[in-house]
């Protein structure tokens, strides 16, 4: 039978040595019966004697020698990953992967094994002392690589002959560990000496590396400069793949990306290349800085004109070349980066939809299909012309009748968004025209020249651009002779020709390659019906979502 808690506490033996030694000590020590009474009422109560007891166990735990049960658990959660790497479609292995990938576990199992080997400090016997006297430390960074890139990039030291870590891309594995700095001399990884070497070539060593990496690093005292963060989002306007860019410092750190792509900028330290990720990613890449982009584009420009000066002649396009460059800026031929920010959907000034594609490619017949689904909602805008009104036509119906002085004066003013001249007589459309549909309420639909969009996409319209693009020759041409298509223009009809229809694909390609980067959708008209489906459903997700757009529009 088990001894109450008090009975047991006053049988410990300590407890009892010290109580009989009471009347010894207050001989010795002090002559008052009243302290005496107070130190043996004092070691009697049940707290004093359960802390005694618990300190006894405590010395008898600390007696026993401990030691771990493995000093390499590094090694082993890497061999453990390995290992359930082909088992990820289970989810007690997908979790276990998970947690093995995490920096604090690895971090964990780190100092576990730098304890189990009693490394509590660096071996200064082994440090190295650089030629302009400043102290060099080493560090052990083990962390567990998977088949994504360890996210640095290398770069040689000219003066010392080390190998340098030039960047740490955002969200790699090298940045969520935490223990890698910018400018550390690589030492070793997995027993490989970087010293004197290619950064080329050990950067390829390191794309190959998987499980357990282990690296020995130098650190200098001084401390590294700070990276400046960004939160800056782009719309990229042309395609990018690092594997083909010959310039890039890794192709395996670099970030593809196609013409259209938002891409959210992280860092712009570095001039010439910025770390950027997409949307829900949290792993950085590199992409050529808009500096950089900019002179590719410039050199390119420049092969160009000295291959065509070859074969026409220096003089004559010397002077071409001048007078295009008199014409439209550089910066304006040079599409690389667009900033951007979210514009939410807004219920009263709506945002018009601008059909863009090349002429025949079925825009009219599409917005009248548009205009027809929901009569009201949508709106055309009346052009302006000069020409005299025939007797069926009623002013501000088909057209805004003015005479050709009114219509030059306006045209002076930079009042239309587009303006053209046929048999004589000059037609546009003015931007006062655009804008009171939108403060209406209602859904202006447009379809200008192509030209017309330096001038439609501004802060005032923010217009939604949309492509209609052609289907290859050989489907436009079946579908539009299957249903005896006719081009029609002031009142006269005519079959399609196939010299029609490869003039419509090829203005097609030539509209894509020079304003794709402007198009926030593309509709491939083979199908009228289905296009015409297609339209009305993008019209909707105009209206009611939001999307990117120029950060001035916001």
């Amino acid at each position: 039978m088990n001894l109450p808690l008090k009975s047991r506490l006053l049988n410990d033996p300590d407890t009892q040595e010290l109580i009989q030694c009471l009347p010894q000590i207050q001989t010795q020590l002090c002559q008052s019966q009243q302290d005496a009474v107070f130190l043996r009422k004092f070691f009697r109560g049940i707290d004093i004697q359960v802390i005694m007891k618990l300190y006894r166990r405590l010395c008898l735990v600390t007696a026993q020698r401990l030691r771990p049960v493995t000093k390499s658990s590094v090694a082993l959660a890497a061999n453990t990953y390995c290992v359930l790497r082909h088992y990820k479609e289970q989810t007690e292995a997908e979790e276990l992967l998970n947690l093995l990938s995490k920096p604090h576990m690895q971090a964990l199992l780190y100092s576990h094994d730098n304890i189990a080997l009693k490394e509590y400090e660096p071996d200064i016997s082994s440090l190295s002392r650089t030629s302009d006297k400043e102290e060099e430390t080493i560090k052990l960074v083990q962390l567990v690589k998977s088949n994504e890139p360890l996210g640095i990039t290398l770069q040689l030291n000219d003066v010392t002959g080390g190998i340098e870590i030039a960047r740490i891309l955002h969200g790699g594995a090298a940045h969520r560990s935490g223990l890698i700095n910018v400018g550390d001399e690589v030492k070793e990884i997995n027993g490989i000496t970087f010293h004197g070497k290619d950064p080329k070539d050990m950067t390829q060593i390191l794309s190959e590396l998987q499980g357990a990496v282990s690296m020995k690093l130098g650190t200098r005292t001084r401390l590294a400069k700070d990276q400046r963060s960004s939160s800056t989002k782009v719309r990229a306007l042309f395609d990018y793949n690092p594997f083909d860019d010959r310039m890039i410092p890794c192709p395996h750190a670099g970030l593809s990306f196609q013409k259209g792509d938002i891409l959210y900028i992280v860092s712009q330290e570095d001039p010439l290349w910025w770390q950027a990720k997409r949307a829900g990613e949290t792993r950085a890449g590199l992409i050529p800085a808009r500096l950089l982009q900019e002179r590719r584009e410039i050199l390119k420009n420049a092969e160009n004109v000295e291959e065509e000066s070859n074969r026409r002649g220096a003089r004559r396009i010397d002077k071409s070349v001048q007078d295009k460059s008199k014409e439209c800026p550089i910066e304006a031929k040079i599409p690389t980066y667009e900033d951007v920010e979210l514009l939410p959907p807004n219920s009263i000034h709506k945002r018009p939809l601008v059909l863009i594609g090349a002429p025949k490619v079925g825009r009219n017949e599409l917005k009248r299909r548009l205009m027809v689904s929901n009569p009201g909602h949508f709106e055309d805008v009346v052009p302006f012309t000069s020409r005299q009104k025939k007797a069926t036509e009623l002013d501000g119906v088909e057209y805004h009748f003015i005479t050709r002085d009114e219509m030059e004066s306006a045209l002076v003013a930079h009042r239309f968004i587009e303006h053209g001249e046929f048999k004589g007589n000059l037609y546009g459309t003015r931007k006062d025209s655009i804008l009171s549909v939108i403060n209406s309420g209602k859904v202006c639909v447009l379809t200008p020249n192509s030209q017309a969009l330096r001038f439609l996409r501004t802060a005032e319209i923010k217009p939604y651009v949309i492509y209609i693009k052609s289907p290859p020759f050989q489907q436009i041409q079946r579908t539009r002779q299957r249903h005896n298509a006719v081009f029609v223009f002031e009142g006269n009809a005519r079959p399609f020709t196939s010299s029609d229809f490869d003039d419509i694909v090829q203005t097609s390609m030539k509209l894509e390659q020079k304003y794709g980067h402007l198009f926030d959708s593309v509709i491939i008209n083979e199908n009228l019906t289905k296009a015409a489906s297609e339209l009305i459903t993008i019209a909707k997700l105009a209206e009611t979502k939001s999307h990117w757009v120029p950060v001035s529009w916001v």
